[in-house]
């Protein structure tokens, strides 16, 4: 039963290690981010995000208020987008996902799928030897 400890021990630190690097990682990226502003309408229109990516403030022009609902909509959107996309260039997080490579995430989702099934034989393995040792105790 020892060594089934010792498996799940195993996979419990590294587990807890992935965790704290996560943990790690989103901290410094949020550290790190400033707020990003986008501008639409000829700057009638400003959006600005704070690090956390929420709006912060959107600024209007006096004369903003003269146009259509319909078009002032659709320069907060695009202030907002624009926005938007000045953060995730900056976001070194959002950077790295879109540069991704399919069949690298897809050659390493197969080594963690076959580390959780040697895992899972030795745990089985201990769970064997130790039912064994048992009947062989009952005898």
């Amino acid at each position: 039963m020892s060594d089934l400890w010792h498996v799940l021990g195993d996979i419990d630190r590294l587990m807890e290690a992935v965790q704290r690097e996560a943990d790690a990682a989103r901290d410094r990226q949020q550290a790190t981010r400033e707020p990003t502003t986008g501008s639409a309408l000829d700057g009638r229109v400003r959006v600005r995000l704070a690090a956390d990516g929420r709006v912060d403030e959107i600024r209007l022009a006096d004369d903003a208020m003269q146009l259509r609902a319909g078009e002032l909509a659709e320069g907060i959107a695009r202030a907002f987008n624009q926005a938007w996309l000045a953060a995730r260039d900056h976001d070194e997080a959002a950077v790295a996902a879109s540069a991704v490579d399919p069949a690298a995430l897809a050659e390493q989702l197969r080594e963690v799928r076959e580390e959780g099934m040697r895992s899972m034989r030795a745990i089985t393995d201990s769970l064997s030897d130790a039912m064994a040792r048992i009947e062989r105790r009952a005898r």
